[in-house]
């Protein structure tokens, strides 16, 4: 058995302590719901479960349909896996089966502590769902000198680009704690969005818009990281707009 924690969105307070409080506890995994919604509670049920539901939510925790009872056949994801794919919001448009199906031909693979998963300048042509554990992405900005861009956790997913062709990765990944992937490449997908064109609509259009507002996230950090690169560089940097360039 596995222990899935499910953290509101806009919750990232109760996210970050349930990560930290759990992060030496084997077989539970804490994720921030990545759906879209608008926050209302909707649980099906008796009095007494809407009212549990209702307790949970006050708490910070989310509540997602797990969409009828999923028993892995041999070589069929776990219940785990699934529930996680379900908290995103790319998958909103598939049916639980559809999930399962996409998740059965995904790529299942660990990255040990320290490990590099790739590097900025290979080529690839898959993107990665963090099941477990934990990354950092770092781009180089100077001969021997990376800057972190951000860290990834469960639920957060990474390298959806490189989908739309065997792209060079822009940035590198690497394993800051033991950490399980689910690799998705673009005939996977494209096999099972095939039988449900509305579902690929939505994934595509989900993963647009995450793109979106992570190029609207990154204007100052383009900024920061230059000038840091720079810095590092030794190239002495001024704010006054008179001074020779």
């Amino acid at each position: 058995m596995e222990l899935l924690l499910v953290v509101a969105r806009e919750r990232p307070d109760v996210y970050e302590s349930l990560c930290r409080q759990c992060a030496g506890l084997e077989r539970v995994r804490v994720v921030m719901d990545r759906r879209e919604g608008d926050g209302a509670i909707r649980p099906a049920g008796n009095r007494r479960a809407r009212a549990v539901a209702a307790d949970l939510a006050a708490l910070g925790f989310a509540l997602v349909p797990a969409g009828g009872p999923v028993t892995p056949r041999a070589g069929g994801a776990a219940p785990a896996t699934l529930a996680i794919l379900r908290t995103l919001e790319i998958f909103r448009a598939f049916s639980a089966a559809e999930i399962e199906t996409l998740a059965s031909r995904m790529t299942w693979r660990t990255v040990q502590a320290g490990q590099t998963l790739f590097r900025e300048g290979d080529v690839g042509d898959e993107m990665y769902f963090v099941l477990s554990g934990q990354l950092v992405i770092s781009k180089a900005v100077a001969r021997d000198v990376d800057k972190v861009l951000t860290r990834m956790g469960p639920g957060d997913y990474f390298g959806e680009m490189n989908l739309f062709g065997g792209l060079q990765r822009s940035a590198t990944v690497q394993a800051e704690a033991d950490t399980e992937l689910l690799g998705l490449d673009r005939d996977t997908l494209t096999a099972v969005v095939g039988q449900n064109p509305p579902a690929g609509l939505g994934f595509f259009s989900a993963l647009v818009r995450e793109f979106s507002q992570r190029l609207s996230a990154t204007d100052d950090l383009v900024t920061e990281v230059t000038r840091w690169g720079l810095e590092a560089s030794g190239v002495e940097l001024t704010d006054d707009p008179t001074a020779p360039r």
